[in-house]
């Protein structure tokens, strides 16, 4: 894969895991802000949208790096090294996957 669609593809799935989150923490920040019900709803909607969208979109950058451009040593010349690096990614995926399912759950329970 050319180095710019990587660098590409890098940057929206960074990007689109801080609109998740950032629209997760708006609609959780709006429920005890927002005295108008109506109003609350119409921004619980549009954020939820955001929150599905930019997780769509996590999941289809996630996958072209996975089975594009996995990449486990780059920059690292030590097997152990490299050990360490497939276990935190992994890690990280985990709490972060967690994280995802159950905030997204929240939003679209908030959303109802």
């Amino acid at each position: 894969m050319k180095l710019w669609l990587i660098l590409i593809n890098d940057f929206c799935h960074d990007l689109f895991t801080g609109l998740w989150f950032g629209s997760f923490v708006t609609v959780f920040v709006l429920r005890g802000k927002v005295g108008d019900p109506a109003l609350l709803q119409e921004l619980t909607t549009l954020f939820t949208w955001l929150c599905l969208s930019s997780l769509f979109a996590i999941m289809i950058t996630g996958m072209c790096r996975f089975f594009y451009y996995r990449n486990w040593d780059s920059g690292w010349n030590d097997a152990e090294k490299v050990s360490i690096k497939k276990r935190l990614l992994k890690i990280k995926h985990a709490l972060l996957g967690g994280s995802m399912v159950l905030g997204t759950g929240l939003v679209i329970a908030w959303a109802l």
